[in-house]
């Protein structure tokens, strides 16, 4: 997806630069200039990239036509609407928080009350080494997380101790401390019911958080 967006804003880019740079700083596009600044300001950029670079996009088409000799008050105003509809569209979506992305660990499994690496949970690890040699750009939070039998402090300790058991293999097999740090959140983030056997063994799971 981010390769895709930097292409997009590298031909806009190419785009202004063979036609001469649009003129954005019109009257007509304050609102779009407005709208696009406070998404960026929300964080729009790293939650809703594809919406502020559609944004962006738009204003320059607008900028473009407004200068233009024929000139369109219908379309150059459509173009305005878009670029400021986008912007808002992406703060919104900045303010409600990005989403990080999960690399799910499925599978992985700890002896009671212990953190010590299985040979199958290794081989799950194995695996998620691999990923993060290939895309050696990231850096990741390893998440851990149980279900809500026992104490909270109980839990807490244990995810804790879980995450950075992962952690340190990750680390012992190639990938650099400075890329990982590690956080237990016990109980505190359910993705299932822990009412049920099945959503229980659903929430003791660990995972891989994109930073």
């Amino acid at each position: 997806m981010k390769g895709r967006i930097t292409l997009f804003v590298a031909a806009l880019s190419l785009t202004a630069c063979a036609a001469g740079m649009p003129d954005v700083s019109i009257d007509q596009l304050s609102n779009a200039r407005a709208a696009i600044a406070a998404a960026k300001a929300a964080g729009a950029e790293k939650c809703a990239p594809k919406l502020q670079a559609e944004a962006v996009a738009a204003l320059y088409a607008a900028g473009h036509e407004f200068s233009e000799k024929d000139y369109h008050p219908d379309e150059n105003a459509e173009l305005a609407s878009r670029a400021e509809s986008k912007a808002k569209a992406a703060r919104a979506k900045a303010v409600k928080g990005c989403k990080p992305e999960i690399i799910k660990l499925n599978g992985i499994r700890f002896p009671n009350d212990s953190a010590k690496i299985t040979s199958a949970a290794a081989a799950i690890l194995d695996k998620a080494v691999a990923t993060l040699k290939r895309r050696s750009d990231i850096k990741v939070e390893v998440a851990a997380h149980t279900d809500s039998v026992g104490t909270d402090a109980y839990n807490q300790a244990l995810s804790s101790r879980r995450a950075a058991s992962v952690m340190a293999y990750l680390q012992s097999h190639g990938i650099s401390a400075s890329r990982l740090t590690s956080k237990g959140y016990g109980e505190s983030k359910p993705i299932a019911s822990n009412a049920t056997k099945a959503g229980r063994a659903q929430n003791r799971r660990v995972e891989l958080r994109v930073q």
